[in-house]
């Protein structure tokens, strides 16, 4: 049951995906940069993606709760009160394995759903109305503590990946991913503001990552004035237009909640779990009947979705364009929804602009570039998770500004010329590698990035990207994506956390005096593969599987066995194909059935 729960916990975070307007109360406004405003950097401010920024429980009195070990406890995605959960879940759950039937079970999943994501619920005004509070920083990055340090480098290593932005330079934009998404967008721009004072320059950069493009969206709209305030943009895995995601689950076109897919194929195509562990749960879900199971999943997103999304602006901003109008139908028509629908229709308008205000804000002379990742399947929790190009959380288009491409594991139509929509010069080839992405579709197709084969939620984990990223900020060098060989238009996914990590093991070692001259060796060798930003995402899992055996020989490390999943694999297609998705319980019910069908079908012919 654990697993099972945990399990269950696991699709709602994913929904939640996939993921509150104040005052800002600014510190002394005076200026704070070592350069007093006379050097050649722009202050840069980060607007981080969906749960980058710490929201934490507090009591009644603003005071932060802490869990047994003394930290913070967070609300962002949710609350997870285990004992709570465990006593709210106990008896109904055992009185349904007993019984056969939703005795209870299902009220208490939704019951849960509401107390642990409860805690990020708005009003009817769309402002967050619980007992939260987000951890922010009016001043740069070079005043943080070690724990603010700790905070943001979490989600954005800036330690790991040096820059000539002096410190002072550098700020992060932190706010409540469910908040109210039109105070989120006045709150960006009187941040603005802030930091311009602070520094004293009169322009700054912006790098909106995920969910954050959406504020700076919605900023661009309402306050345009600040145009003329920005220096450079630099979109990463921008959700401009939301995620295909939000549109599903905002229009009832979920996935898992059709029992024939949740119990033959959902959870290994999910890529949270490996094999193994989906196989198992798939075989472990039959304890219960399969209408108790879809009652009690059924009841639980609809408490989600009823209960805390809809009433947040910010996830709202989330929703495709082409979805907005039947899911705005489905759930703000009532009158007690009317300004949460002013304040959605409002920003609908917006992303019906964006693309217009971009184009506006270049003409005011900002550059502006873009970061997309392709050829990795939408996470399959809503129906159109397979019909076109994503990153895992967000559809190729939004990410891209409109490049046109062949879905996943697909190719552009043999012949296939680049439609050149926003690209005049006929020199440009904008078809990537494999003849996947028409770039020359998109918005920027002189300064979008792509990225093949990468997932949303790993960026951070990306050093070409987050190198790009520090390169961007600090100076004007990279015009285009003509600027450099080191970054063309088209590079690899790639995921260099574990291969870092091991290499930290290494320093260690070396200072320990543990190290040998093999894995000195394949240490150099993952060495120049890293500084090679041309280098593949196979290029990297091949350092990381040479230098483990290396640790693993000297005894540094243990080696990883992964799980045969064939033999749960054989027993979950059997129960399927012989029993579709009835429950142990029901199973020998059915095969008696099927076996007097039979022997009725002979008698009959």
């Amino acid at each position: 049951m654990k697993k099972i729960f945990k399990s269950a916990i696991s699709i709602i975070l994913c929904l939640v995906l996939l993921t509150s307007f104040s005052a800002i109360g600014f510190a002394d406004s005076s200026k704070i940069t070592t350069c007093g405003d006379d050097c050649e950097f722009y202050p840069t401010i980060i607007v981080p993606g969906l749960g980058q920024s710490s929201v934490i429980v507090t009591d009644d009195n603003g005071n932060p709760l802490l869990d047994k070990e003394g930290n913070k406890v967070a609300a962002f995605p949710a609350w997870i009160q285990i004992d709570k959960i465990i006593s709210k879940a106990l008896m109904p759950a055992l009185t349904s394995l007993a019984t056969q039937r939703d005795a209870g079970l299902s009220d208490a999943f939704a019951d849960i759903i509401d107390m642990c994501f409860g805690i990020n619920a708005c009003d009817l005004n769309a402002q967050v109305v619980t007992n939260t509070k987000v951890e922010k920083f009016y001043y740069p990055y070079s005043q943080y503590s070690d724990y603010e340090v700790g905070l943001v480098n979490m989600h954005i290593p800036f330690e790991r990946y040096p820059t000539e932005l002096p410190r002072d330079h550098l700020y992060y934009f932190a706010y409540n991913s469910f908040g109210n998404h039109i105070g989120l967008a006045d709150e960006l721009y009187e941040f603005i503001q802030m930091v311009k004072e602070q520094t004293g320059h009169d322009k700054v950069n912006l790098v909106p990552l995920s969910q954050g493009a959406s504020i700076f969206s919605a900023m661009l709209e309402y306050h345009p004035e600040v145009m003329d305030q920005i220096h450079k943009v630099m979109l990463v895995v921008p959700a401009i237009s939301g995620s295909i995601i939000i549109g599903d689950v905002f229009n009832g076109r979920i996935n898992f909640l059709d029992k024939d897919y949740l119990y033959n194929g959902f959870l290994e195509e999910l890529r949270l779990l490996d094999e193994y562990t989906a196989r198992l749960i798939e075989i472990l879900v039959r304890i219960l009947p399969d209408e108790v199971l879809m009652a009690t999943l059924e009841k639980g997103v609809k408490h989600l979705v009823e209960n805390t999304m809809i009433r947040s602006t910010s996830m709202w901003a989330l929703c495709p364009p082409e979805d907005y109008p039947s899911a705005a139908e489905k759930y703000l028509s009532s009158p007690e929804m009317a300004n949460i629908r002013e304040q959605t229709d409002r920003y609908y308008q917006a992303q019906l602009h964006a693309y217009d205000n971009i184009k506006a804000l270049v003409a005011k002379g900002a550059q502006v570039f873009d970061v997309a990742e392709y050829n990795f399947p939408v996470i399959n929790v809503g129906e159109s998770w397979n019909k076109m190009n994503g990153d895992f959380i967000i559809h190729l288009n939004s990410t891209s500004l409109g490049s046109y491409s062949a879905n996943c594991g697909e190719t552009l139509p043999e012949g296939y010329q680049q439609k050149n929509t926003n690209c005049s010069d006929p020199s440009h080839n904008h078809i990537s590698p494999g003849n996947v992405v028409d770039a020359s579709a998109g918005l920027l197709p002189d300064t979008t990035f792509y990225f093949d084969t990468m997932r949303h939620d790993l960026t951070q984990h990306n050093d070409v990207i987050l190198k790009l990223a520090m390169r961007l900020i600090a100076d004007d060098e990279i015009q285009d994506v003509y600027s450099s060989p080191d970054f063309p238009q088209f590079l690899s996914g790639r995921n260099v956390q574990k291969l870092l990590e091991m290499m930290d093991t290494v320093k260690q070692l070396k200072a320990d005096g543990k190290s040998n001259a093999e894995i000195d060796a394949a240490v150099a060798e993952a060495q120049a593969v890293l500084d090679d930003n041309l280098a593949t995402g196979e290029d990297i899992k091949s350092c990381e599987a040479k230098l483990a055996e290396c640790l693993v020989k000297a005894g540094q490390m243990k080696a990883e066995k992964e799980k045969d999943p064939s033999f749960l694999r054989k027993i979950s297609l059997f129960l399927y194909e012989k029993f579709g998705t009835n429950g142990f319980s029901e199973i020998p019910g059915l095969t008696i059935k099927n076996f007097f069908e039979k022997i009725k079908s002979i008698f009959v012919k």
